[in-house]
């Protein structure tokens, strides 16, 4: 009897009728591409995790170490890499806490790749030592370096940003992608629809009181870490800008305690989180930051505007995360969160 394998087919290299939605590269490709465009000799390469972008973890051979990231396409349109760079250089000549860009070897701020799914970048990023806040302490210091990144961002007058973090950002683009979304309850979409149409409302009523800055845009409390220096002071330095754009200080400082709310799966702060985010503004306060009433009363709004986008980033990406990171059910139930938090109370 013949053997089994004997017995199978040919099978061709790939199925000529593949369409890629996404292509994780493997380590070695990456440390290959870093090499080639860098001109930094690699000794090894990691992936961290696959998100919004892939992120590597690289190792130089002398030791230095760095951050590779490979833009994932996204359904908002291309990469914001020319203001990010002129930012992140902006803010790093005026000793804001960040993680400077590494520009390739001929000068360029990224290097242009060809994937399945169509043109992706790669971007190189000086590694933040450190971990994540913790103590009470720490918390005021993140506080008081977002003071600082959004002061020293006052006189940038690099290229624009491609996103405007307005109500069309936050609430338009989800909608938009819940309306493409297979099978949801017609019931669910109108109140998203409506839930919308209330915020959308709030937000142009509060508009004309409220503080703009350069926002990070990602200010979740894991987009970056608190290192000691030679010393002994600690330092906090933030990273991740690639949601950074023209926006309102309410939103960038609502997105830490949103952050740790849905963490936690609760619809009130904690007396941590309470504790944290009271040192948190200390810290932004104390760095000069400026927080007005008007700021804080919207607090709660952003808090949902902020979820609404989060959403969105979720169910915008179907073809490539799919159902299960953001299922019919669960958008349902989120309804009545949004609706605890018109009541937030944030004041500190």
């Amino acid at each position: 009897m013949p053997a089994l394998v004997d017995a199978m087919p040919e099978v061709p290299p790939y199925d000529t009728d593949l369409i890629a939605t996404h292509t994780t590269a493997a380590s070695t490709s990456v440390a290959h591409w870093v090499a080639l465009h860098h001109g930094i000799p690699v000794e090894r390469c990691h992936l961290i995790r696959r998100g919004l972008n892939d992120n590597y973890d690289l190792r130089a051979r002398g030791g230095a170490r760095y951050v590779v990231r490979v833009y994932s396409i996204r359904p908002r349109g291309g990469f914001n890499i020319d203001f990010e760079a002129a930012l992140l250089e902006h803010l790093h000549d005026r000793g804001a806490g960040v993680a400077p860009l590494v520009k390739c070897h001929n000068g360029q701020t990224h290097a242009v790749l060809r994937f399945p799914e169509g043109t992706r970048a790669l971007t190189l990023f000086q590694y933040v030592d450190g971990a994540v806040p913790d103590t009470l302490e720490e918390f005021e210091l993140t506080g008081c370096t977002l003071a600082h990144i959004h002061a020293a961002a006052r006189d940038y007058a690099g290229p624009p940003s491609r996103y405007i973090l307005d109500g069309h950002h936050l609430v338009g683009r989800t909608l938009q992608y819940l309306e493409a979304y297979p099978d949801l309850d017609p019931a669910v979409l109108d109140a998203y629809r409506a839930l919308a149409g209330r915020l959308l409302e709030e937000l142009t009523a509060l508009e004309p009181g409220l503080s703009r800055v350069v926002c990070h845009g990602d200010t979740h409390g894991f987009n970056n870490h608190i290192h000691t220096g030679p010393d002994g002071s600690k330092a906090a330095a933030f990273f991740d800008f690639d949601d950074a754009g023209p926006g309102f200080l309410a939103y960038d400082l609502s997105v830490l305690p949103w952050s740790y709310m849905v963490r936690k799966t609760i619809r009130e702060p904690d007396d941590t989180l309470r504790e944290r985010w009271t040192h948190y503004l200390r810290g932004y306060r104390c760095a000069g930051g400026e927080i007005s009433e008007d700021d804080i009363k919207a607090l709660p709004m952003f808090v949902q505007l902020r979820h609404l986008w989060n959403m969105g980033e979720a169910v915008g990406r179907l073809h490539h995360w799919g159902t299960s990171m953001a299922p019919a059910d669960w958008l349902k139930k989120q309804i009545d969160g949004f609706e605890a938090w018109k009541g937030l109370d944030l004041t500190a």
